[in-house]
């Protein structure tokens, strides 16, 4: 599949779409999702397009548990997301990204949105809208190229911001898109906590 992504890049920085990969998440579907809800983000300066298809069959009558935003990084996103519970393997993933920097996961954070097959105007305004809202509320991101990801439809970025770091992946699915993020810290004997990598491709 072609990355919905890469016609967003532009927006936070001038560098070549990238090649990641994320293999084992491309077998991770969301569980239950209720039709996506809808939402205003305050930051970005246009109504969300239509909410996506219903419910699969099989979910659960009545209304799903949306978040507007991220209790760990006090970011709103672009429309409220479905919290994730973890297994273990974003987790797996995100510390092996980490250690080609010197780092490690100490807390985490992953979210959902259901999107309608093709959806491009929709996943723009997801991704792009909650990425405006982290450069507005003061972080700053920088894109990525960690070895371990080989997939040009995963996107990955380092944002800082009071002397803390985070890790952010988004990862689009058939029908959906996934945004894993984690703090992060030094790992112990870990050589230099890649502070160049991050302002290399910070956002201007």
């Amino acid at each position: 599949m072609r990355s919905p992504f890469r016609s967003l890049l532009s927006a936070l920085s001038p560098a070549k779409a990238p090649a990641f990969a994320i293999p084992v998440l491309a077998a991770i579907a969301f569980a239950a999702l209720a039709g996506a809800a809808s939402a205003q983000a305050q930051e970005h300066g246009k109504a969300p397009p239509k909410a996506a298809a219903p419910a699969k069959p099989g979910a659960k009558q009545g209304k799903e548990k949306v978040m507007a935003g991220s209790p760990m990084t006090k970011v709103r996103f672009s429309e409220p997301a479905y919290p994730l519970a973890d297994d273990g393997t974003y987790r797996a993933f995100m510390d092996k990204i980490l250690e080609e920097y010197g780092r490690r996961c100490v807390r985490q954070e992953q979210f959902g949105w259901e999107l309608a097959k093709g959806d491009q105007e929709r996943l723009d305004y997801v991704f792009q809208g909650t990425m405006a809202n982290y450069g507005n509320t003061g972080y700053l991101l920088g894109e990525i190229h960690p070895k371990t990801v080989t997939d040009p439809e995963t996107l990955v970025f380092l944002a800082d911001r009071e002397k803390t770091r985070y890790l952010m992946v988004w990862t689009p699915l058939e029908a959906s898109v996934l945004f894993m993020m984690c703090e992060t810290a030094s790992s112990s004997g870990g050589a230099g906590d890649g502070k160049d990598a991050a302002k290399a491709g910070a956002k201007k």
